[in-house]
Order: structure tokens, then C-alpha cells, then sequence
């Protein structure tokens, strides 16, 4: 059925799963609407005096030069990774990222000039590029003289736990807002960052000379998948912060930076390490002496298993945005974002936003080098429905023919009247500016 396919895929993205094709600023746009806004930059203050955030808050990204349905085959009522599909349609480079935020709870309490959070969230991320080499020697094995030389992997699954404080000074032009996150790592695997493998075949021997830089797997809950759990001994720390100054009535700046932190992996760990070699020579298996492949090979290159706890850092996300009011419902904003990629060389990206403010809903546009984007935000009575997406070609494509996908949507409870009075403040000054 349909449903099992979609459920099937939505498993399987959560599970292994940054990039330059990442992209919150449709998002960015809702600010002061919506909570979750705070998750990409702190200073925001929600509207009203109390906020729930429902778990029914998600987060999806995903791009690659691939399409799902390359790479898929169905095995009764679910969907399997088919190795030779993906050779067949794989090209020199290849990169497929997924970044999937859940959010399991959001308490926020609007105080004097700031406001007071208690979060918890979800995250998973897969940064995977790859070669035509690689997706050869998976499928047909070592035939041919290969190069892993810009082989990149790294997926991680984490959850975290903290607080949030914002606050507004001298007068309300600047707004300073942090937020402290106890962080607890379920599974985490990469390539070591500088891993540099070849094997070049004599065609008229066929020995094979290996060479190998920093050839490591580091991986932690994995193996042992009774250790899973949201809450166990891989921990860490993390800290947004942000910071906005009023210019004037009009036109302000706001700054963020996101998830600087780290996690360091203890539990359930393993690290598969190849010896460096400037050249050994496997010239075969000794069958005299009834050596096994695998020993063979053990011979020339040597391998080894280690229990190393290591440490991983979160990927840092910078924010920055200047916002035009041109009146009380008509807002103007031009964005900055920058995804600090682990694993790989990312670029910025940048777009203009238009949003229509109103009392108990906004909805605006995007222009940027993502594409066309769209967000709105609507309450309906304690009720509070919105969504972004950065993209809306996308939108039209089905799932397993999608080469890219960025959205967010959820649902919040919302208590307690806005402050009206500083609304009508608002609209004094513009209007005086104007």
C-alpha cells in the first residue's frame, strides 16, 4: 500500500539521518509567530503568555543529486537500499544529506521585556558523498585499481534537554537570548576526516599495491543495539546564543549562532582502523597453507578494532537577518545563513522575505538561492497551525522522485492575551516614521 511506503521512508530518513542545500530561512521569516523559531535563533519572544508546543512539530531536509527511487526497491510492503541501482546512476561525486529535527516538547512563558523556555528535541543527521568508485567496489568488488580519496560519511542521532532566556535592554533596543542544552548522543558513525584509501592493480600481475592514510570507521551505538536509549552515557553540552539592536521603530538587526557544543561517545564504542601504508604489495592468498582471504589481506595492510571514546562537534549554524517594517502589517526581510558542515566545504545561502503581519496569523514569501519559498502561521483560537517549506517546486514531486525537500510544520497551544497595548505603541511609530 502507498501509506507503508511513505511510513517506510519517513522510518528510514529518521533513523540514518548538513550540507550547503539546507536551508531554514522560509522558517526564519515566522520570528515572534512561532516558538520553534527560537530553535534557530533565541531572541524571539512568543506572542502570548504561555506557549505548548505539541510533539506534533517537525523538521525535514533533504537533498542529493539522487533520486529515492534510484536507490529503492520494494520488498513486500517495504522499501530496501539496492546497492546496484545506485552504482548504475552514481557519477564521479555524489552527495545525498538528510537533517531531521523532532520536536518532543516546548514550554515558553512570556515574562517582563523576555521570556522563559523549557525545551526537548530530536536530531538526526547523514552527510554522505560519495563516489563511482566507492558504489563499484560495493557492488562488484575489487576488479579494478580504485581511489578513495573524497570519500565523506558521517550520520549521527542525538536528543536534547535545556533552557531558554531571553531579554530585552536599554529600552528595548537590544535583545540578548541564550539557551543551555544538555545533550545525550544515541548512535553516531563517520570515515575519519582525513581517510585516504587506493588500490592500484598491475594489469599483467594482478598484484595489488595498497595505500592508506588514516583509513578509520568511528562508530558508537551501533553494534550493540541493547544499549540504545535516549538517555545514556554519551553526553554533551551545547549553547545557542543570539543577539538583535533596534535601530529604529523601523529597521533592526538580529544575529544567532546555533548548536555550539560537542558530545563525547563512550558507550557501545568501536573504531575499525586500516594500518598507514605508502605501498604494500598483496600479491594473493597462500592456499598451501590454507590462508583465508581475510587473513591474506590482514597480512599486507593489518587492521584493527579499538574501544577509543572520541569526541564529535555539533555543526554550528549562523544566522543573520536585517528586518524593514514598512508598516504595522507589511514586514521586509533580508537573510543570511550559514551551516557549518563537518564533513564537508559548504556555501551561504541568502533570501529575501516578505511577510503580511496580522494579529492572529502572518504568511509570507521567500526569493533566494534556495528558490521560491513559502511559510504562514494561523490561530485558531488556543490553536496555532503553521508551515514552511523552502522550495514550493518541490512540493508537486512525489516522494521517491524528489531529489530535495525542506519543510517544517506543527501545531502549538497557545494561552493568554498579547500584550495590545505595545501592538498599538507599534503602530503609533511606524506610522509617525512613515
Amino acid at each position: 500500500m502507498a501509506i507503508n511506503r511513505y511510513i517506510t521512508l519517513l522510518t528510514l530518513l529518521f533513523t540514518i539521518g548538513n550540507s550547503n542545500a539546507q536551508d531554514y530561512l522560509s522558517f526564519y521569516n515566522l520570528k515572534d509567530y512561532v516558538i520553534q523559531v527560537q530553535n534557530i535563533s533565541p531572541i524571539y519572544l512568543p506572542k502570548n503568555s504561555v506557549t505548548f508546543a505539541t510533539p506534533l512539530n517537525l523538521g525535514l531536509d533533504f537533498n542529493s543529486n539522487i533520486k529515492l527511487n534510484d536507490v529503492l526497491v520494494e520488498k513486500g510492503n517495504l522499501l530496501a537500499f539496492d546497492f546496484d541501482k545506485l552504482n548504475s546512476v552514481a557519477e564521479k561525486e555524489n552527495l545525498i544529506t538528510t537533517n531531521i529535527d523532532a520536536n518532543i516538547f516546548m514550554l515558553g512563558f512570556r515574562i517582563k521585556k523576555g521570556s522563559l523556555t523549557f525545551f526537548a528535541n530530536a536530531k538526526s543527521n547523514l552527510t554522505w558523498q560519495f563516489s563511482d568508485n566507492f558504489t563499484n567496489v560495493l557492488t562488484n568488488g575489487i576488479i579494478d585499481s580504485f581511489s578513495f580519496s573524497n570519500e565523506k560519511f558521517g550520520v549521527t542521532g542525538y536528543s536534547e534537554i535545556g533552557i531558554g532566556i531571553t531579554q530585552k535592554l536599554f529600552k528595548d533596543k537590544i535583545a540578548i537570548g541564550l539557551r543551555f542544552k544538555s545533550l545525550n548522543g544515541i548512535m553516531h558513525a563517520e570515515f575519519d576526516r582525513n581517510t585516504k584509501f587506493s588500490v592500484n592493480i598491475d594489469p599483467s600481475t594482478f598484484y595489488w599495491n595498497v595505500i592508506s592514510t588514516n583509513a578509520s570507521i568511528h562508530t558508537a551505538g551501533i553494534n550493540n543495539t541493547d544499549d540504545f536509549t535516549l538517555f545514556g552515557e554519551n553526553k554533551g553540552f551545547g549553547l545557542d546564543l543570539g543577539l538583535s539592536y533596534q535601530i529604529s521603530k523601523k529597521l533592526s538587526f538580529d544575529f544567532a549562532i546555533n548548536d555550539i557544543g560537542s558530545i563525547n561517545w563512550k558507550q557501545s564504542v568501536a573504531n575499525y582502523n586500516i594500518e598507514d601504508t605508502n605501498g604494500a604489495i598483496f600479491t594473493g592468498v597462500d592456499i598451501v597453507n590454507n590462508e583465508s582471504i581475510e587473513d591474506a589481506v590482514d597480512r599486507i595492510i593489518g587492521f584493527t578494532e579499538t574501544y577509543e571514546s572520541f569526541n564529535t562537534q555539533l555543526a554550528t549554524k549562523t544566522f543573520f537577518s536585517a528586518k524593514y517594517q514598512h508598516s504595522q502589517k507589511n514586514i521586509i526581510t533580508a537573510s543570511y545563513f550559514k551551516n557549518e558542515n563537518q564533513y564537508l566545504e559548504t556555501k551561504p545561502n541568502y533570501a529575501l522575505g516578505y511577510n503580511r503581519a496580522l494579529e492572529r496569523a502572518t504568511y509570507g514569501v521567500t526569493f533566494g538561492t534556495q528558490g521560491f519559498g513559502a511559510n504562514f502561521s494561523v490561530q485558531l483560537s488556543f490553536l496555532q497551525l503553521y508551515g514552511a517549506v523552502s522550495d514550493v517546486s518541490n512540493i508537486s514531486s512525489s516522494v521517491e522522485e524528489s531529489k530535495s525537500a525542506n519543510i517544517r510544520f506543527g501545531i502549538n497551544l497557545l494561552f493568554g492575551r498579547k500584550n495590545k497595548a505595545n501592538q498599538e505603541d507599534l503602530k503609533e511609530d511606524i506610522d509617525k516614521e512613515a
